[in-house]
C-alpha cells in the first residue's frame, strides 16, 4: 500500500512532464515540416509518431528527473513528506518506490534503443527528405575471410546495389579464390541475398595449359552471415544511428578484424550504460529535499535542482555525441565521469537518513 501510495503521486508528475514535453517538442519541429505534414495523412501521422520516438530520448530523462524534483516538493507542501517521516517511515524507504520505477524505466528505455525504436530519427529525416532513407556510398570492409564492397547501401530497405565480394583462404587472407559479383542484394533472415550473381573462381594454379578462371551466373546466392546493413554505420559515419543490437554485432566484428572499436564502445556506453547517471541523479536530488517548507525556500531548490540536473544531462548528452565522432576514449570520456557520479551519489545515499 505505501509503495503504491508513493509510486502514484511519482507516475502522475512524470507523466504531466513527459507529454508536456512530447507535445512541445513535437510541435516546434514540426513547424519546419508543414508541406510535408500537409501532403497526406498517412505521412502526417508517420510523420508525427516516429518524430515522438525521436524526441523520447530528449525528453525522457529530463521527465524522469523534474518529476522527481516536482513529486518531493509537492510532498513538502502539503507536509505529506514530514507526516510519512513521523510515522516512522525512513527518507531511504520514501525514496525506494521512485528510485526502483526510475531504474525499471531506464532498463525498458535501453531494451527499446536494441529494436528499430533506435532508428527513429533516421525515418523522421526520410519521411521529411521524401526519401528512402540514408544511403552509404562506395564501402569496403573487411567480414571474416571476405572483403566487401558496396556501390550503394540502403539500410532502411535492407538493400544494397553494385556488390562485389572477394574470398580468400582462411590460410592466407592475402590470397584470392574468387569474385562473387551482383547487382543488387537484399538483407533478409540475417543474410544477404544476392539477385543474379555472377561467381568467377580463379583457378588454383597458373601453369601454362591449366584450367583458367571459370564464371557461373546463379538465379540468387545466400552469403554474409550476420552481417547487417546497419553496422556500417559505425563503421563510416560520423554521427552514426544505431541500435543497441546492432553496435554489438559492430563490436564483434572490429574486434575480430582487430580494427578500431573507439567509436562502437562510445555508442555501446550512451545507449547501455549512460542513462543510469538518472538514478544517481536521482539520489542527490533526494539528499537535499527538506521535511518541512520552513527549512528552506522551496522555490530556489527546485530552480537550483532542475539547473544541476539539466547541466549533468548535459553534460553526458554532450560526451555520447562526442565519443560518436571517436574523438575521445570513451573509456574516460564517459565511464569516468559516470564513476565519478556513482561515487557521489552513493555517498549522498549513506547520509539520506542522517540528515
Amino acid at each position: 500500500m505505501f509503495f503504491w501510495f508513493i509510486a502514484v503521486r511519482f507516475l502522475k508528475f512524470v507523466l504531466i512532464i513527459l507529454l508536456g514535453l512530447e507535445f512541445f517538442f513535437v510541435s516546434v519541429d514540426s513547424l519546419q515540416y508543414i508541406d510535408v505534414l500537409s501532403s497526406s495523412a498517412n505521412t502526417a501521422f508517420l510523420f508525427l509518431a516516429f518524430n515522438a520516438m525521436y524526441a523520447l530520448n530528449y525528453v525522457l530523462p529530463l521527465s524522469l528527473i523534474l518529476g522527481l524534483i516536482v513529486f518531493y516538493i509537492s510532498l513538502i507542501r502539503s507536509n505529506q513528506y514530514v507526516a510519512l517521516l513521523s510515522i516512522g517511515y525512513s527518507k531511504k524507504q520514501i525514496f525506494f518506490p521512485p528510485f526502483l520505477l526510475i531504474n525499471g524505466i531506464i532498463c525498458c528505455y535501453i531494451g527499446l534503443n536494441a529494436t528499430d525504436f533506435a532508428y527513429a530519427q533516421e525515418r523522421v529525416d526520410s519521411i521529411a527528405r521524401r526519401d528512402s532513407g540514408t544511403i552509404s556510398r562506395d564501402l569496403f570492409v573487411r567480414y571474416n575471410n571476405d572483403y566487401v564492397f558496396f556501390q550503394k547501401v540502403y539500410p532502411l530497405l535492407q538493400k544494397a546495389e553494385n556488390i562485389k565480394i572477394y574470398h580468400t583462404t582462411k590460410q592466407n587472407s592475402r590470397e584470392l579464390t574468387s569474385i562473387t559479383q551482383a547487382n543488387e542484394g537484399y538483407f533478409d533472415n540475417n543474410e544477404w541475398n544476392l539477385i543474379n550473381p555472377r561467381v568467377s573462381t580463379l583457378p588454383q594454379s597458373y601453369a601454362l595449359g591449366q584450367e583458367g578462371m571459370q564464371t557461373k551466373e546463379y538465379e540468387n546466392i545466400k552469403i554474409l552471415k550476420g552481417f547487417r546493413p546497419k553496422i556500417l554505420d559505425t563503421f563510416y559515419n560520423n554521427k552514426p544511428i544505431i541500435s543497441l543490437t546492432d553496435a554489438i554485432y559492430s563490436l564483434k566484428i572490429l574486434l575480430q578484424e582487430q580494427a578500431d572499436t573507439k567509436r562502437t564502445r562510445g555508442v555501446l556506453y550512451t545507449l547501455g550504460i549512460v542513462p543510469f547517471f538518472i538514478s544517481m541523479l536521482a539520489v542527490i536530488i533526494a539528499y537535499y529535499a527538506p521535511p518541512l517548507a520552513r527549512y528552506g525556500n522551496l522555490a530556489t531548490l527546485g530552480i537550483g535542482l532542475s539547473v544541476l540536473s539539466l547541466i549533468i544531462w548535459g553534460l553526458f548528452f554532450s560526451l555520447g555525441k562526442l565519443n560518436a565522432n571517436a574523438i575521445f576514449l570513451p573509456e574516460v570520456s564517459m565511464l569516468l565521469p559516470l564513476g565519478i557520479l556513482l561515487i557521489i551519489s552513493i555517498w549522498y545515499y549513506n547520509r539520506l537518513n542522517k540528515i
